[in-house]
């Protein structure tokens, strides 16, 4: 990449990788902010009792953007706990093990659900993954957070939403089951709050669009209904 003395950067992709370099010392930035919150002291800053830990280098950590890979300076530092041991520092803007931002999870997870096995993925995300690897261990372990998201969303508590209409619906997507695509059917209800807000209550896969299967809906009605609550099906 070379540079001009009027913009900085000329050539193919000087724009992205602008952006990136930004990027870059911008996530580094916050970082570093955060480590002088967890020490008590800025870099190389004496403060007596107040400092709790000291920094001891950097590593490079690769982190997959929504602009391509970026390798940051990750600080790091050995901070005394509660209990007077002092342990490796962890960022929480970054946990440890982080190695894409969310948002290029949430894309990767929208191309596997709509149908795409792991080895096409790649490809259709190529332009975005930008070499940064992606193995199937990796999907499956979004695919593995997203059902367990699921799960807790669809026990969640409904008293509070104060839906005051239940509506019933079936819907029929397109899935990926083995090596096949098909329709399957999906039992929807949705809720009307008190404030005319719409929200979607539950999501769940059955057999067929069956009353058996409205009957188990039902059960639904009873965590989110108040006395003036209405069911309707279409």
């Amino acid at each position: 990449m070379e540079r001009d003395s009027r913009s900085g950067w000329q050539g193919k992709g000087a724009l992205e990788e602008l952006m990136r370099e930004r990027i870059r010392a911008t996530i580094e930035t916050i970082i570093d902010e955060e480590l002088e919150g967890a020490l008590g002291a800025a870099r190389s800053q004496r403060v007596g009792l107040v400092r709790v830990g000291y920094r001891h280098g950097k590593r490079p950590r690769t982190l997959t953007t929504s602009l391509g890979a970026i390798t940051i300076a990750m600080p790091r530092a050995r901070v005394e706990g509660a209990d007077g041991r002092r342990r490796e520092w962890h960022s929480r803007v970054i946990p440890r093990y982080r190695r894409r931002t969310e948002r290029v999870d949430e894309a990767i997870l929208g191309v596997y659900l709509s149908g795409t096995n792991a080895r096409r993925l790649r490809g259709a995300l190529a332009p975005l993954l930008r070499g940064a690897p992606l193995s199937k261990d990796a999907v499956s372990r979004l695919v593995g957070r997203l059902r367990e998201g699921f799960a807790a969303w669809a026990q969640r508590d409904l008293g509070e939403l104060k839906v005051r209409y239940l509506f019933l619906d079936g819907w029929y997507p397109r899935v990926r089951i083995g090596k096949k695509r098909v329709r399957v059917p999906v039992l929807v209800t949705l809720g009307v709050c008190a404030d005319g807000r719409r929200v979607v209550l539950d999501l769940r896969l059955a057999g067929a669009e069956s009353e058996q299967a409205w009957a188990r809906r039902r059960a639904l009605a009873g965590r989110a209904q108040s006395r003036r609550s209405t069911v309707g099906r279409d």
